[in-house]
């Protein structure tokens, strides 16, 4: 399959903005559109829709789903940015399970997620527990095929995070560029796959650099 039109959201954050320029030099996309908050200035292709919206009532945004073949899920947060525990999970969790309700809904063919090591459903902590919930409800969305991505500990660039800087100053971390050259190598070779069983990929640090170091 050639011409594919993705959407995603989280595309300002750190992961997302490296991906959305993946997006737009990969020959493999004709269109992707962006759902945020606020429009990134710094960005512009004539591939890229930002498309501003409601978080709140994604519900009213289901024409922006219509005919794309690719969805992307690198929104993010942590509860100290949302302000409690309440709203981190009604960002990280209910906006993403939205977000997959609708790309199903509108004939979406693959869902590439990006959520943590760790990520438990029946953890007892907030974050790996959310992300747990979220890679369940999205198995449960069924898509035909639907990859988790679940770095360790990721270099941002202009972190403002303590721990991050922290741990940085003792351990390299996976770079939040080659997390996105991983997951826009994946989604082309999705577009490829024309099996007709529905899969599920869960992809660690490792399996990321083993992506990224084959289109070498």
């Amino acid at each position: 399959m050639s011409g594919a039109r993705a959407i995603l959201i989280g595309g300002t954050g750190a992961t997302g903005k490296p991906l959305v320029r993946e997006l737009i030099n990969s020959p493999h996309f004709i269109e992707i559109t962006s759902l945020v908050r606020s429009v990134d200035l710094n960005v512009s292709s004539d591939k890229l829709r930002q498309v501003v919206v409601d978080f709140e009532k994604l519900e009213n945004y289901k024409s922006e789903f219509e005919g794309k073949d690719v969805a992307f899920d690198v929104l993010g947060t942590t509860k100290k940015q949302a302000g409690s525990a309440e709203r981190f999970i009604e960002i990280d969790y209910g906006y993403s399970a939205k977000f997959s309700e609708l790309s199903k809904e509108a004939g979406v063919r693959s869902m590439h997620l990006l959520t943590s090591t760790g990520s438990n459903p029946n953890s007892w902590f907030l974050y790996p527990k959310t992300k747990g919930r979220l890679e369940e409800k999205m198995k449960a969305d069924n898509f035909h095929f639907l990859s988790i991505f679940r770095p360790g500990f990721l270099e941002r660039p202009n972190s403002d995070r303590f721990v991050e800087n922290l741990i940085g100053k003792v351990m390299s971390g996976l770079k939040v560029e080659v997390l996105a050259k991983a997951m826009r190598i994946e989604a082309e070779k999705e577009l490829l796959n024309v099996s007709d069983k529905n899969q599920v990929k869960v992809l660690s640090n490792s399996d990321i650099y083993k992506l990224v170091e084959q289109e070498k």
